[in-house]
């Protein structure tokens, strides 16, 4: 009786390690503030983010770069994987565990600085061809209620689309965008329109084990209880 509890306990022990010494592959997308590769190095909100909810577990992860419509469909696919950050929908939500909020974001609509498109509510917007990009929640959200949106590889693509007059509005996260603005020396000013606020998650593969959500989950919660996600945000600009 006894031998087989010890059997029984060192094959939990053995399982648990396992999970712990496995390396999680996290895939994220360019994003400047949030996530950009400087040369060979990482930087940005969330690579600091992830540093911290990382260093509060005993799991190894492994962060790449690639287009975020790609790495939901890999993500999906691969156990293993995550991506972030992602807008949670109702078409997304039974295909992943979610480990949630990573991103706290606030979305407007850009006009070109030569032809300003005044904007009082959402629905004063339908009859523009509105900027978004691949794997964008605020692009489906919009495309979903019928706006005519026309989507971008990626999200800086749309500061040149807009100031080309390829779309006639660009719908962004209002730090992200600012960032961007300032990279490429384009400035649209202040949105028409603030008209969406979301909780962006990470999305990690359906076959992920629960021990290892949890973890996550624990983690990111004791980050937002003692102060660091509001002392990050503060870092870049941003209240919470």
């Amino acid at each position: 009786m006894f031998g087989n509890k010890l059997v029984t306990l060192v094959i939990l022990c053995l399982f648990s390690v396992s999970l712990r010494a496995e390396t999680l592959q996290i895939l994220t997308y360019e994003e400047s503030p949030f996530a950009l590769r400087v040369g060979k190095t990482h930087k940005g909100l969330l690579v600091d983010m992830l540093k911290e909810l990382f260093s509060r577990t005993e799991l190894q992860y492994e962060l790449s770069f690639i287009p975020l419509k790609r790495a939901i469909i890999t993500t999906e696919r691969m156990p293993g994987h995550c991506v972030l950050p992602v807008a949670r929908s109702q078409e997304r939500e039974a295909s992943f565990h979610w480990i949630s909020p990573v991103l706290v974001s606030r979305y407007g609509l850009y006009s070109s600085d030569s032809e300003r498109i005044p904007l009082t509510t959402l629905s004063d917007a339908k009859p523009y061809k509105i900027g978004s990009f691949l794997g964008s929640g605020i692009g489906e959200y919009l495309k979903e209620l019928g706006f005519n949106v026309e989507l971008a590889s990626v999200s800086a693509q749309n500061l040149r689309k807009l100031k080309r007059s390829r779309i006639e509005l660009w719908a962004a996260e209002l730090i992200s965008a600012q960032e961007q603005m300032h990279q490429q020396a384009i400035n649209f000013g202040a949105p028409e329109l603030v008209f969406y606020t979301s909780l962006r998650a990470m999305a990690c593969n359906i076959e992920m084990p629960n021990e290892q959500i949890k973890i996550l989950e624990q983690a990111l919660n004791s980050m937002y209880r003692d102060g660091y996600m509001s002392a990050l945000y503060l870092e870049y600009g941003v209240e919470i």
